[in-house]
């Protein structure tokens, strides 16, 4: 079993930009390749940027306790320039892999 903290889900940009103003790393499960680009432009929406250099980790975290890590994005706040950090996530690919069970119906 994968061990799992509390990730966000795709459509809860709102909670993300609140955790990136405060200075916290939310973490994203992600399910399909194209929602990555899909965050991204929603929370351009909030103020947030990728940023120019070095903006992709993929090593930012422990792979070994941690295999569904996919990488680490850095973005730039707009309003202040503050860096702040979203960690994306493979989402659970069935049952026993994470969500409970009232998410597969």
């Amino acid at each position: 079993m994968i061990k799992r903290g509390f990730r966000y889900q795709t459509g809860e940009i709102e909670e993300i930009a609140k955790l990136l103003k405060e200075g916290n790393i939310p973490e994203v499960d992600i399910d399909f390749e194209r929602e990555i680009e899909e965050v991204i432009s929603d929370l351009k929406v909030y103020g947030f940027e990728v940023a120019k250099e070095n903006s992709y980790d993929y090593d930012a975290v422990n792979k070994i306790e941690h295999p569904d890590f996919m990488f680490r994005l850095k973005l730039i706040d707009t309003a202040t320039g503050k860096t702040c950090f979203v960690d994306f996530y493979e989402g659970p690919k069935d049952e026993d892999d994470g969500y409970d069970e009232i998410w597969w119906g």
